[in-house]
């Protein structure tokens, strides 16, 4: 189905007699842009057919046109252009080989106490670019059902209780977030609130719970744990880029190994002679 739209889709800009796979959609002297081409390259999931071909039309054209341009300008056997035309294809071959070998055998696997290990002994290192806190927020409408109800349930560390307010606001809550154990980013949360909203004013009261009254909704916003930008970020916080971390200090060790060895029997077998 999607193919024939895009038939169809073409065919308002071009009329042609030949199999829809041979059209011609553009042409830069002697080299042509086929139909086959643009839709093998067609993403599953496209909303609008006409402006991708477009697009891909005019992308390839001025790369083309520049290209030829660059190629009358310039003497693309030049030793110069050799040489780095030949540094790159080493570097893309090495890098590939790389990567298979890291696919095939490198183990990803991070011990949980070696993360700890590291945010323990880099602290100083992990501070907070932004306020952070852990809580729940709901923005209702001022006429929605049972608001005293909801109120009550918003406060409740009840687990029968939260699943009913998880599924109060499913049915009339305009957006909300309920997941307290887990820090979240409060600015995120900041840019919802009313303008007159002062977040001091919460972060500092005894009682972390407060009911902002917008001109439309009421906007709930319950503080369990808050920590303030500039101080240490939580290991929760820090947990997975640590571990991407580690992972990538090993890949690294890992294929330095691997050259290491190769190098020492290359050495050995005499295939590589340092003089």
């Amino acid at each position: 189905m999607r193919y024939y739209l895009l038939i169809v889709c073409l065919a308002s800009f071009f009329s042609c007699n030949k199999n829809s796979s041979e059209t011609v959609l553009a042409k830069v002297h002697n080299e042509m842009l086929l139909f086959e081409e643009v839709i093998s390259e067609l993403p599953i999931y496209i909303t609008d057919t006409n402006l991708f071909i477009q697009n891909y039309i005019n992308v390839w054209v001025r790369e083309k046109a520049l290209l030829d341009q660059a190629l009358i300008n310039l003497d693309d056997n030049s030793k110069e252009i050799q040489e780095k035309v030949d540094n790159y294809r080493n570097s893309l071959l090495i890098y590939e080989y790389q990567q298979k070998l890291i696919n095939q055998n490198f183990d990803t696997t991070v011990n949980f106490n070696e993360i700890l290990d590291y945010y323990n002994t880099n602290i100083k290192e992990f501070k907070l670019f932004q306020d952070i806190f852990k809580g729940r927020f709901i923005i209702i409408d001022k006429n929605a059902p049972n608001l005293k109800s909801l109120f009550k349930m918003f406060k409740s560390n009840d687990d029968d209780e939260v699943d009913d307010l998880i599924s109060y606001c499913m049915l009339y809550a305009l957006e909300y977030y309920i997941n307290d154990s887990s820090w979240s980013y409060f600015n995120s949360i900041k840019q919802k609130l009313p303008e007159n909203f002062s977040e001091k004013e919460i972060f500092y009261s005894k009682r972390k719970y407060d009911i902002i009254e917008g001109e439309k909704y009421l906007y709930l916003l319950l503080l369990k744990d808050f920590k303030f930008k500039g101080t240490t970020s939580p290991f929760s916080v820090e947990k997975e880029k640590i571990r991407a971390l580690i992972v990538n200090e090993n890949k690294i060790n890992y294929l330095d190994e691997i050259e290491t060895d190769l190098v020492n029997r290359g050495r050995s077998s005499n295939y590589i002679n340092i003089y």
